[in-house]
């Protein structure tokens, strides 16, 4: 699981449990076309995919089969799997039993159980992840008045990131504040290239009795395309986390 900014209990108002409402939301998923990402075998796998079918009548979910064999049988020797994705800024995540692989008109296909209930998260809510200190992330701002800026990210999520500011008085950095020429190295996948908007400030205290401030910002005009990478560079992260604590 990634970490989330909210306590766990608060969750509960946002499940969707009956199966009405779950074939309902995974369906408009489905025909979005959105990217999804799988977490198999206790978080140590993912793959990216895509919803192809939900099937009411026979309670199932079929998904794309993915490019790599490797990866495809990680997915259906995982018992259970964690499915995030971020159709429109809002969060759904769940989780199902052991994948089966079928045979369509089209080829090889993964089939899952339905859901018994999904998590459906407003805009506001998605899991963030701490970015590596030893291996700092860099925001280039190329529009910064004056100059172009680099600000290191303190951590990402799909929806946006947090800046540590050069100074806790840096001007430039108001709420509703929009950059719209934005980059971000995420090695070792690629360069995002995005716009952001200063949603939130918060300053918080360094060990050695400095203050410092950071800028939570929302991504601007994100494309499918970026969105999987900020999602594989998310689970890349989530991975690294994982195997260094356990």
């Amino acid at each position: 699981m990634l970490h989330s900014d909210h306590a766990q209990p608060d969750l509960t108002r946002y499940i969707l449990a009956t199966p009405v409402e779950v074939v309902h939301h995974l369906a408009s998923i489905a025909r979005s076309g959105h990217m999804v990402t799988v977490f198999s075998n206790k978080g140590k796998t993912f793959i990216l995919t895509r919803f192809l079918e939900v099937d009411a009548k026979r309670g199932v979910l079929l998904l794309d089969w993915g490019a790599d064999p490797a990866t495809n049988e990680q997915l259906l020797a995982s018992e259970r799997n964690v499915f995030v994705c971020s159709p429109d800024g809002v969060k759904t995540q769940f989780v199902t039993s052991a994948a089966r692989k079928v045979m369509l008109d089209s080829g090889p296909a993964f089939e899952v159980d339905l859901p018994e209930q999904v998590i459906k998260l407003q805009r506001r809510e998605f899991f963030r992840i701490q970015t590596p200190v030893s291996n700092p992330v860099s925001c280039h701002i190329a529009d910064y008045p004056g100059r172009p800026l680099d600000l290191v990210l303190f951590d990402i999520s799909l929806g946006g990131c947090s800046l540590w500011l050069p100074a806790p008085h840096a001007p430039g950095f108001d709420l509703g504040q929009k950059y719209q020429n934005c980059s971000f190295e995420l090695k070792p996948l690629g360069s995002l290239r995005v716009g952001i908007e200063i949603r939130h400030r918060l300053t918080t205290q360094l060990r050695n009795g400095n203050e410092a401030v950071r800028a939570g910002c929302a991504f601007l005009n994100m494309t499918p395309s970026s969105e999987t990478l900020v999602q594989r560079y998310v689970g890349q992260l989530e991975r690294e986390r994982r195997a260094l604590v356990g």
